[in-house]
């Protein structure tokens, strides 16, 4: 609105558009009334018609509100519509209707993704109680794909492409063949964990054979059925006779087996027939003896391997003081060197029993070459079977001048001395203490 000096009310036109009377005191310094004045800043009412519209601040509350254009009229003349769409999109209405559209496209995809989730989860842990476990064999050179395909074919997971990628996410394989225990609807964290500890060992035996033991021993305690193993001792015979079951070490023209089955404690399967077991055992041995080097003998004793064998089974049956082990070695060694017979009581007992009498039928006057008190030198075969710690002793021998030793007392300690006059002063001491010495 235009800025107007200010004119008293009395002034103004009256509704039928004359001038009011000019009600004032007249005013000596007012000017002389000047018509044009008032044409300049009044403007004369004009009623409002009554259909005429509401003012235009009364329609800046409504949104989306357009003044009237001729072009609008022209559009909705032609087309019928334009005046309608102009309204009806207003400002932002496209914009509302894509974001609608997005909206509802990301809540579908968040709801796929969920029931995704769910199914996935559902393949890993199925819930509920698994059965009850039955054998799975799992074969040789099975990845771990095909032990997934295998176990989805046979009920024990729910997918094995589910499978294939758990284990590649969380870890496992290769998983080893044979045969496992796995239940029908089980996790695959628990199959996981199953396979991991490995197939279920095979139904197994054991049996301990003691160290000291000979071949006629250690058979007949094979084919004891509560101590042993309950073998055929007339197979485990023509086994041994025939050549079948040879160690390494055993010169080709020695037709003795004694001494070749190593005292063991072993584990064998429940199949596992007098071939096997045999054959087990000697392959122990020869497996301690190479572990031990003992080729090394030759140059540091003038010894076969199997000639140590001989004097590990002398020192076995010698003594059973760990620490006289090497002492009794020691003994021997220097009386080999020095052309002593070894005078080893042991290896008489021994060729009583391979000639069929009792181990304490004695016969000193023998010309048995197992007979040491007369001849020179080891005895052509071991005289029982030797255990790690003898063949360790007959390797590395003590240090020392003895070339006698006497049994000091019951719990089978000796004494050990160069001199031959301490020597029998021992042996009395031990006759007087009825130890046994002869």
């Amino acid at each position: 609105m235009t800025d107007r000096p200010p004119y008293d009310l009395d002034r103004f036109p009256d509704d039928a558009g004359r001038p009011r009377p000019d009600r004032r005191a007249p005013d000596p310094y007012d000017e002389p009334y000047d018509e044009r004045y008032d044409q300049r800043y009044e403007q004369p009412h004009r009623p409002a018609p009554s259909d005429a519209p509401p003012a235009h601040d009364e329609y800046e509350e409504y949104e989306g509100y357009e003044e009237y254009d001729e072009y609008d009229d022209g559009l909705a003349a032609g087309g019928g519509a334009g005046r309608r769409r102009a309204r009806s999109d207003g400002p932002g209405g496209g914009g509302r209707r894509l974001s609608t559209i997005l909206l509802g496209v990301l809540v579908v995809g968040v709801l796929a993704l969920g029931a995704a989730g769910v199914w996935v989860q559902r393949q890993v842990n199925p819930g509920g109680s698994p059965g009850e476990p039955r054998t799975v064999v799992v074969a040789e050179g099975s990845s771990s794909s095909a032990i997934g395909e295998q176990l989805a074919q046979e009920g024990i997971i729910a997918s094995s492409f589910v499978w294939e990628w758990y284990v590649r996410i969380n870890g496992g394989g290769p998983f080893q063949a044979g045969e496992y225990q796995l239940a029908d609807g089980s996790s695959m964290g628990d199959v996981v964990a199953t396979l991991e500890r490995g197939p279920v060992p095979p139904e197994e035996r054991a049996f301990t054979m003691p160290e000291g033991f000979t071949l006629r021993e250690t058979l007949a305690r094979l084919a004891d059925p509560d101590r042993g193993l309950g073998l055929d001792l007339a197979v485990m015979d023509e086994l041994l006779e025939s050549g079948q079951v040879r160690s390494q070490y055993q010169p080709a023209d020695e037709p003795s087996n004694e001494g070749i089955l190593f005292p063991e404690t072993y584990r064998v399967e429940a199949e596992a027939d007098e071939l096997a077991v045999l054959q087990m055992m000697v392959g122990e041995l020869d497996a301690t003896m190479g572990g031990l080097e003992v080729e090394s003998a030759q140059d540091r004793f003038n010894l076969s391997p199997y000639e140590i064998l001989i004097v590990a089974s002398l020192i076995e049956e010698e003594t059973k003081i760990p620490s006289e082990r090497p002492m009794v070695a020691r003994v021997i060694y220097n009386r080999l060197r020095g052309g002593i017979p070894l005078g080893i009581d042991a290896t008489s007992r021994y060729e009583a029993e391979i000639e069929g009498r009792d181990r304490g039928d004695i016969d000193f006057t023998s010309s048995s070459p197992y007979n040491t008190r007369r001849v020179e030198g080891l005895p052509p075969t071991p005289i029982a079977s030797p255990g790690r710690a003898s063949i360790e002793a007959a390797l590395e021998p003590a240090d020392g001048p003895w070339i006698y030793y006497v049994l000091k007392d019951e719990a089978g300690n000796h004494v050990f001395t160069e001199s031959n006059s301490e020597f029998l002063e021992a042996k009395e001491a031990c006759r007087d203490a009825g130890l046994g010495c002869g």
